[in-house]
């Protein structure tokens, strides 16, 4: 049986783009600002989208340039705008669309807003509309809504169960799906979080901040994952009865993987799968997901492909396979 899987990776830096190839990705996806719009509406508070600024572009001369790169290697950009937009945002948004969207490399772009995206299909947006994350997908009826407004795929919610995945892939297999292969959990929901989703620590002083101490000011995961190392006691015994503790939580916090269930996606040729990231290339995942993929072609069962992913993550000191690290149950 051959895998069709695409393996799609982040990436803010053209000088990455050959390594992530060499390392097996087949796609690319990044953001884009720029900094007369990040003066009005720092991306720090998620407007363009939720990447945070050091995992985007902000020069259009780079970007252009990256992404005329990527296409020299055959691989496909998507621009990210998934954040959530006030009617004021909507020109500066539409216009920032409209101008990566010139680019014959870009492929399409990745979206939850409702009310953007029902401008672009007003507008007859041409290229692919990719469904974030944020876009709360849980079933083939979200699915099927999206669908009516133009989305070409869906990227699947992390706290979906690999026998969900598979209800809603075979309700539909005329779009393509997304699925998060390995990089940064988290125990929220994406698109019901109001939490900084960035990676970087905020220094913008009295220019934002004027009562805080910015050398705290980090993302609200990162406040919350110094809480529970804090009191982790308390929340072993609060929790303990639904089976998590608080190792559970900042386990979840940092690398997730998913390369097991893959073995029971395996018979699906629409799914791309995703890499988790937001600073520089992680082609060290990106090479571990390829390998993983390529065995699925000769694993005799499950339990010996298992055995092969959490052998082969060890043996590349990538992760110590934890079942609380796991992206889908």
């Amino acid at each position: 049986m051959k895998n069709y899987f695409n393996i799609t990776s982040g990436f803010n830096n053209v000088e990455y783009i050959s390594k992530i190839k060499s390392a097996g990705a087949t796609e690319l996806y990044t953001g884009f600002f720029d900094q007369d719009t990040n003066k009005k509406w720092p991306i720090a508070f998620n407007i363009l989208n939720r990447r945070g600024e050091d995992a985007n572009f902000s020069d259009w001369k780079k970007f252009a340039g990256a992404v005329k790169e990527a296409e020299k290697f055959n691989l496909p950009v998507y621009v990210t705008f998934n954040g959530l937009y006030t009617e004021q945002q909507h020109k500066i948004i539409l216009d920032t669309v409209n101008k990566v969207s010139r680019l014959d490399g870009v492929r399409g772009i990745i979206v939850n807003d409702i009310a953007l995206l029902l401008i672009l299909r007003e507008k007859k947006y041409s290229k692919d509309i990719v469904i974030s994350t944020g876009g709360t997908t849980f079933n083939a009826d979200t699915v099927r809504f999206y669908k009516s407004l133009g989305a070409k795929r869906i990227i699947l919610d992390r706290q979906l169960s690999v026998r969900d995945i598979i209800k809603i892939i075979s309700a539909d297999n005329t779009l393509q799906y997304e699925v998060f292969a390995f990089g940064g959990s988290c125990f929220f929901i994406d698109g019901f979080c109001s939490f900084f989703h960035c990676s970087e620590n905020l220094d913008y002083g009295k220019k934002i901040v004027h009562t805080h101490n910015v050398n705290q000011f980090s993302t609200g995961c990162h406040l919350i994952e110094s809480n529970i190392k804090k009191y982790c006691a308390e929340y072993n015994s609060k929790y303990k009865k639904f089976g998590a503790d608080g190792r559970n939580f900042l386990d979840n916090m940092r690398h997730s993987c998913n390369l097991c269930s893959l073995y029971d996606l395996r018979k699906f040729k629409n799914i791309s799968l995703k890499i988790v990231n937001r600073k520089n290339s992680t082609v060290s995942f990106v090479e571990a997901v390829k390998l993983a993929a390529d065995k699925l072609e000769t694993a005799k069962n499950k339990n010996e492909y298992v055995k092969y992913c959490k052998k082969m993550l060890a043996e590349r000191k990538i992760l110590t396979c934890k079942e609380t690290q796991c992206y889908y149950k």
